[in-house]
């Protein structure tokens, strides 16, 4: 526990500097964090004599978040999966790479440098709203714990993760909702806390599922940790699991909410 916590006092202030700061200190850090995310999760799909396109996805994402930041001025994304797709098809033609190793090249891009990149386009929209991405993964996870570990009495899917209660799940829930009308409290406009309700609930089952799908690789591959990275935690993908499903999530909610007040306008 206590390695845990020295752990998190040292990510923490980096992750709220990137975050805060934006601009080529968060390009840095998400950058940065999918190329470790993709090399642990390239290593776990190794494991089991699996060969995925590491040095091309290693590539397209640089370029992804290149574009992302020189050119993004409007909260647009840039996804490169064609790219890598064209590339494993030339592998696929020379018998160079099998089409499940594709796929799996496929998915590791979609997954992690794609799904961090909206963290980007979520500040790129202006506000503090880029700490709902944050609150809703990191308030899931602690409002779960320590509700399933006081109230936690019926398995979620023990097949899947044998720890996760009900109980913990709806604690979740709540604890997100709660932290996200918190914080449009005291950071936002004070007229969201709807529409940030509704954010925080939709938002926690995201985050959980995020988790369980993590869960799901990992038993299918049996692997405990992505990596050893981070001390207590794990590897990233570990930390960030959550945060992979929050964040396109958060984006899409928030342009969503655009177009609802728009309408209602």
């Amino acid at each position: 526990m206590l390695v845990r916590t020295i752990s998190a006092l040292v990510l923490l202030p980096i992750l709220i500097g990137a975050i805060h700061y934006g601009g080529i200190y968060l390009f840095f850090f998400l950058l940065g964090a999918s190329l470790i995310g993709l090399y642990e999760l390239f290593r776990v799909f190794e494991s089991h004599g699996y060969k995925p396109m590491k040095n091309t996805t290693y590539i397209v994402t640089v370029l992804t978040y290149i574009f992302l930041f020189y050119f993004n001025a409007t909260g647009r994304g840039y996804n490169l999966t064609s790219v890598v797709i064209l590339v494993g098809t030339i592998y696929l033609i020379r018998h160079e790479k099998s089409l499940e190793e594709i796929a799996l090249t496929v998915f590791a891009y979609m997954y992690i440098p794609i799904s961090l990149s909206h963290i980007f386009l979520v500040k790129a929209l202006g506000g503090n709203y880029v700490w709902i991405v944050f609150i809703l993964a990191f308030a899931t996870d602690t409002c779960a714990y320590l509700t399933g570990r006081c109230l936690g009495r019926h398995k979620l899917i023990p097949s899947v993760s044998p720890k996760k209660t009900i109980e913990g799940a709806v604690g979740g829930i709540v604890g997100a909702v709660l932290c996200c009308m918190l914080f449009e409290y005291y950071f936002g406009t004070q007229r969201e806390f709807l529409m940030l309700a509704v954010m925080g609930l939709i938002g926690s089952v995201a985050s959980q599922l995020g988790d369980l799908f993590a869960s799901v690789i990992k038993r299918r591959f049996d692997v405990k940790d992505y990596g050893k990275l981070i001390p207590g935690h794990g590897g990233v993908l570990d930390r960030l699991d959550s945060v992979l499903f929050t964040a396109p999530f958060t984006y899409y909610g928030f342009l969503l909410m655009g177009l609802i007040a728009k309408w209602t306008s």
